[in-house]
């Protein structure tokens, strides 16, 4: 009976976890029929339409799945830490990128360029860097620039159009610039986990980011986001544990780069949660004023050019409530955005989440946790979180680490992502 109960309870966690999908698919359909307006949903509540294709494109995540299900997990076993921590985040390029080539959607490879790349003429129509700060919250709140702008800070089509200055542009250099990032976000949180709970279960997590659900919407802007940000709350946990230079070194790095996410992204900082947590529990309050003071320095830098975070964080919510989200309303997806991180952080995710009894790892995967739910209850996420919540994924998928036999649960995992790349077409 003792070596059946895991059995029954992981065959319970996974009827939740379908009757929650399921559930979820009903009340929507409910809600489409009985609500006026255009939701933009066409696979509700996801994003894209439901599309079966059966191609030879899925042989791609089919065999770069079963590959590193049969590899890596001896890799994370046995293999120094170093090399360890790179087969992982090249493990997880691979699988992205396979199920990139899945993709149905004739935009995959171009969302980065539609939606910020091919706009950064903007900078240049408004006279330079400097008034298209000046002049951003103005225009944004008059709805003049395309939809991605108006919800975020100007971090990135700046970036990108300064990229251009030196010659880097073009659709090669974004998506090796978003793979880039998947590779950064799954290292830090990588570094995170070994810092917090040890490398034991580092290693028992690293397979778990390398195969989920979630890589099959890794072709946007959002994993840029993810690994800068991740990447800065990876330097500030590890300045926490350290002295002397590198603790100076690592919070100085953090802070900066906390800012830079700041400007790429609003939601970034609601990873504040776990850096907080952590420096908390270590007591480490100068890591938490040097780090905050340099993200502070970097967010005020704009005003100088007359470009203020707080009023585009304002401006944000204005726009985004005079949008689609006003029609999609707040209720159902309360519920919704849930089911869909479920979905993309996999069915052996929500049973290794019942399975975690280790209380490090819990403080590392909770304080993410809890970073969605503030996330949910803001409102500002009417769905596309499978996108929009990229940066949390990683961090809860560390609790992976609880599954034991991890090959027959990455099997399940990849057979999820598969099954998407079937069925789901979404140009992200």
């Amino acid at each position: 009976m003792t070596l059946r109960r895991p059995a029954v309870q992981a065959a319970l966690v996974l009827a939740a976890w379908a009757l929650l999908l399921a559930g979820t698919w009903v009340l929507g359909q409910v809600k489409l029929a009985t609500t006026e307006g255009r939701h933009q949903l066409g696979a509700m509540p996801l994003f894209g339409s439901w599309e079966w294709h059966f191609d030879a494109t899925l042989l791609a995540p089919l065999a770069a799945g079963a590959c590193i299900i049969a590899v890596l997990p001896a890799i994370a076993a046995r293999w120094r830490w170093r090399w360890t921590a790179a087969a992982t985040a090249l493990s997880a390029v691979a699988f992205s990128l396979a199920l990139a080539v899945a993709h149905a959607h004739p935009r995959t490879w171009t969302d980065l360029d539609h939606h910020y790349a091919r706009h950064t003429h903007l900078v240049d129509d408004a006279g330079g860097a400097a008034p298209f700060l000046a002049h951003y919250t103005e225009l944004q709140l008059q709805g003049a620039y395309p939809i991605h702008f108006q919800s975020h800070p100007p971090g990135l089509v700046l970036y990108l159009w300064a990229a251009e200055r030196i010659g880097l542009d073009g659709i090669v250099f974004q998506n090796a610039l978003i793979k880039l990032a998947v590779a950064a976000a799954v290292l830090a949180a990588l570094a995170i986990g070994r810092d917090v709970a040890g490398e034991r279960l580092a290693r028992r997590a690293a397979p778990f980011l390398a195969v989920a659900p979630a890589a099959y919407w890794q072709n946007n802007a959002d994993l840029i986001f993810a690994g800068v940000a991740l990447a800065a709350v990876a330097c500030l946990v590890l300045a926490t544990n350290r002295t002397g230079p590198r603790a100076v070194l690592l919070t100085a790095a953090g802070g900066l780069l906390a800012g830079a996410a700041l400007m790429l992204s609003f939601s970034a900082a609601l990873l504040a949660i776990p850096v907080v947590v952590i420096a908390v529990r270590r007591r480490r309050w100068k890591v938490l004023a040097g780090g905050g003071a340099l993200a502070a320095a970097v967010v005020l830098a704009p005003l100088a050019w007359g470009y203020w975070w707080l009023d585009g964080l304002q401006t944000t919510r204005v726009r985004y409530y005079a949008g689609v989200a006003a029609i999609r309303g707040y209720w159902y997806f309360l519920l919704a955005n849930l089911a869909v991180l479920a979905l993309a952080l996999g069915p052996a995710t929500a049973v290794a989440l019942t399975r975690l009894r280790d209380r490090r790892m819990w403080i590392v995967v909770g304080s993410c946790l809890a970073a969605v739910a503030v996330a949910d209850l803001s409102g500002m996420s009417s769905s596309e979180v499978e996108r929009i919540w990229q940066p949390f994924m990683p961090l809860a998928l560390l609790a992976g680490c609880a599954l034991t036999r991890p090959r027959a649960w990455l099997g399940l995992q990849l057979a999820v992502a598969v099954v998407l790349a079937a069925a789901l077409r979404v140009q992200w």
